[in-house]
């Protein structure tokens, strides 16, 4: 046997293998950019250091008394460090440092002395007035698991923190992690691995009782809980939205950054925040200053030492989307389609109708869904969801069948270029209704009239509605109706539906009709 061309060929094999499994993990990343880009669309996130960072673990959590509250297992003034024996790493101790004008951190002083432990502090919460604080702490008798307290903050009293409290949140043997509090001072939002959930950690929610401590947990859901982990909720300052990280969703490595919006006590579908803010590595520990600012923690190295960095967030002024609405069969524009747009919270942020070629201009938010919904007579209503990433621009009616009642057949109104009798291009699928059920009851006759408005002369107005219930007879006779089933009549202004002096423009198109009766 040739062991030299025998090894060669395994060696060809596993090449062959290797570049061909490449592309298809790369084309699987590349899907999953492409579709965080669509919703990310106009929103960009220009990250800065915070000049707090060092060759350790710097994580923010929360904002107290016009300072940040950062984890740090670095030796800063007036504290202690102490090295955690399972992993010979110094423990992370809680610091308040100093914001700048320009965002950027400095001065870490040590949180609290009542606080601190010799064991690993954790990520922690305020109430509104931040009178209560909710903060966690390293299991002393299991260094993977962490407990969440409460304590209250009395100022006379020289250690500050007081009345410290196990809450006891979760049953033993699981932890308690990255608690935050929600604007409003009625939940406290937690991270736990307890069963029961979707897998690894889950977001839950509790109800924060009269007296700070805390009610039943509620897990979130599968649109924010996923089979991985999830960690470090943080609630919008409207109270809108939710903002989490996730190993889990549309995800491009480690922890990411998401955004769920809360409706109805609901939570939709979480959205990546994008590639500007989350990269391969784990990027957690995401919030809000203001509207457009604020702080998220990025494992540098990937290697469980944090920094800190700071967000403005520019989103592209006008945004647009161009949407086209047609017949879904012919694809014929379809004019004066009326567009009412909502937004996630129910608001109309849009009502409008399509213009002369079937064409609306939306205003969108990137990491926004919206339901449209498209009326327009004679054509089935339909919802549908748009968002700014939007690529199929085409929005599609199906029509309604013709309505047959004992002397007419019923359609919507037949539209002709202004002062012509020239049928416009949307008219012709109404008038092929007319088609279908002549054609469908091949023994019915029919008259067809028409009428105009009060504008101009009656003389006028005769001759211009002869003109038009004569196209419409042409028409049906070029699609194959026999001429002897058909004849035609104008009625010019005679038989108004609108008689008004100073009709509006929706009482001249009503009064401008054509009408097909039928005669056997």
């Amino acid at each position: 046997m040739n062991f030299p061309k025998i090894l060669t060929l395994f060696l060809l094999i596993g090449t062959f293998t290797a570049y061909s499994q490449e592309p298809k993990r790369s084309e699987g990343l590349d899907s999953i950019i492409n579709v965080i880009n669509k919703s990310t669309k106009g929103l960009n996130f220009l990250i800065n250091d915070t000049g707090i960072n060092s060759e350790l673990n710097e994580v923010g959590t929360s904002f107290f008394k016009n300072k940040y509250i950062i984890l740090s297992n670095k030796k800063h003034r007036h504290a202690e460090i102490t090295v955690n024996p399972a992993t010979n790493e110094p423990n992370n101790n809680l610091y308040c440092v100093d914001i700048k004008d320009d965002g950027s951190l400095s001065f870490p002083l040590l949180f609290s002395q009542a606080l601190n432990s010799d064991k690993n502090e954790g990520s922690l919460g305020f109430s509104p007035d931040q009178r209560t604080i909710y903060f966690t702490q390293e299991n002393p008798e299991n260094p993977q698991l962490f407990t969440l307290h409460k304590a209250e903050l009395n100022e006379k009293d020289a250690k500050k923190w007081t009345n410290i409290t196990n809450l006891n949140a979760v049953p033993a043997n699981y932890s308690v992690e990255t608690p935050s509090v929600s604007p409003d001072g009625k939940k406290i939002y937690i991270a736990s691995n307890i069963p029961g959930g979707f897998g690894g950690f889950d977001i839950y929610e509790a109800p924060i009782l009269e007296n700070g401590t805390i009610g039943q947990l509620v897990n979130l859901g599968p649109t924010i809980n996923t089979a991985t982990d999830e960690k470090y909720p943080f609630i919008s300052s409207d109270n809108k939205y939710l903002y989490f990280s996730s190993k889990g969703h549309t995800n491009i490595g480690g922890y990411d950054v998401f955004r769920s919006a809360k409706v109805n006590n609901t939570f939709l579908p979480a959205l990546n925040l994008g590639t500007d803010l989350n990269s391969r590595r784990d990027d957690v520990a995401f919030v809000m200053t203001s509207p457009s600012k604020g702080y998220i923690s990025t494992d540098k190295h990937a290697a469980g030492n944090f920094d800190i960095l700071k967000f403005d967030i520019k989103t592209q002024e006008n945004q647009y989307n161009d949407y086209t609405v047609v017949e879904e069969l012919s694809s014929i524009a379809l004019p004066n389609a009326k567009i009412v747009v909502k937004n996630e919270f129910g608001d109309i942020i849009a009502n409008t109708k399509t213009d002369d070629k079937g064409k609306v201009r939306l205003q969108l938010e990137p990491l926004s869904q919206y339901t449209t919904t498209i009326e327009k007579d004679g054509y089935e209503p339909k919802t549908t969801q748009i968002s700014t990433g939007d690529t199929n621009k085409t929005l599609t009616l199906k029509q309604k069948k013709a309505v047959v009642t004992e002397d007419a057949i019923v359609i919507e109104n037949i539209y002709f270029d202004f002062d012509k009798a020239s049928i416009k291009q949307e008219s012709t699928l109404s008038l092929n209704k007319i088609v279908e059920v002549l054609n469908n009851n091949p023994e019915m006759s029919i008259v067809i009239n028409a009428h105009t408005d009060n504008k101009g002369t009656a003389d006028y107005n005769q001759k211009l509605s002869e003109r038009r219930a004569k196209s419409s007879y042409q028409y049906l006779i070029n699609k194959g109706i026999a001429a002897s089933r058909l004849s035609y009549k104008g009625f010019g202004e005679s038989q108004l539906l609108n008689k008004c002096d100073k009709c509006s423009a929706e009482q001249d198109q009503t009064n401008r009709r054509v009408e097909f009766k039928i005669i056997k």
